[in-house]
């Protein structure tokens, strides 16, 4: 078995507390969310540009999205219909 890194103590110290725990899982979402938009973007040969025209929004917007930032789902179905994707959305059970 391998030794622990540092980082890999100061993340599992820092993911006892619930809080940092719970906002950990959301950045990872979202980042989740984000790096399938672009995939799907780039899959239907779309630049950030050309897909913020169809949505009638800035490309900083779908740049901001790509990051894993400003996920809205207003902003998510409009770029589904775009990408002429389904989104689909769970609500599963925490596991913490």
């Amino acid at each position: 078995m391998r030794k622990k890194t540092e980082y890999q103590k100061f993340k599992e110290r820092a993911l006892r507390n619930p809080q940092v725990r719970r906002a950990y899982k959301e950045g990872l979402d979202d980042l989740r969310i984000a790096v399938r938009v672009a995939e799907l973007r780039e899959k239907r040969g779309l630049t950030q540009t050309q897909l913020a025209a169809k949505i009638q929004t800035s490309p900083a917007v779908i740049s901001r999205l790509e990051r894993g930032d400003n996920v809205e789902l207003k902003t998510l179905l409009k770029i589904a219909s775009a990408l002429n994707a389904r989104l689909s959305i769970e609500a599963l059970p925490s596991r913490a």
